[in-house]
């Protein structure tokens, strides 16, 4: 029992000093590897870092270019809530207030030359003369909307503008054509009748 007593006093301290190098790799290694796992996660931070700032200059770049679309449409919708001079001199704009005008004169023509056909009946005349005057009102409306369309806040593309414009121009286009046929065809039958009498006249002599 002594004996064992002895041995494991005599061993004792060589084993201590024996594992002291193994306690201490081993905390160096730990070491060691803690220090790889930060100098990972630094990296990795590193690398975060840089995506972060990539991020936010897009986000900038994007809140940048979002601000300048927002300008540019602001400037698009203004521009459209006013006809540009492309429009207003247009030649569409230039044919309406010809078309107008055309209107009037024929009008005006066609009433004082009905009104002295002197073989067409008091009921022709006045269907006439109720016909034209409804076409010239039907003309200075139309002249409104025109200036309406070119006025207007609305937003409008200019060249829907232009397209109303065409259309109203379509529309004066034909109360023209359609006077001018109904003065041609009471001339006509004013002719046609004064002829009938002349052959008549003619025949009695």
């Amino acid at each position: 029992m002594k004996k064992i007593i002895l041995i494991k006093i005599i061993l004792f301290p060589l084993l201590a000093w024996g594992q002291i190098p193994v306690t201490d790799a081993a905390t160096n290694a730990s070491i060691g590897l803690v220090n790889s796992q930060l100098t990972n996660i630094n990296i990795q931070l590193k690398a975060m870092n840089k995506n972060l700032a990539r991020l936010i200059n897009l986000l900038e770049k994007n809140n940048n270019l979002t601000s300048k679309s927002k300008e540019i449409l602001k400037e698009e919708l203004e521009a459209k809530k006013q006809a540009p001079a492309y429009v207003t001199k247009s030649t569409e704009v230039a044919l309406t207030l010809d078309l107008k005008d055309k209107i009037v004169e024929a009008y005006q023509t066609s009433r004082n030359t009905v009104q002295n056909f002197e073989h067409l009946e008091r009921n022709e005349i006045q269907d006439f003369l109720i016909y034209s005057t409804e076409a010239i009102v039907d003309t200075k409306n139309l002249f409104k909307q025109c200036n309406q369309i070119l006025k207007t806040k609305s937003i409008i593309h200019p060249e829907e503008r232009l397209k109303e414009v065409t259309s109203i121009n379509t529309k004066l286009e034909a109360i023209l054509d359609e006077l001018i046929d109904y003065n041609n065809r009471l001339e006509q039958i004013n002719s046609y009748r004064l002829a009938r009498k002349t052959m008549v006249n003619l025949n009695k002599n």
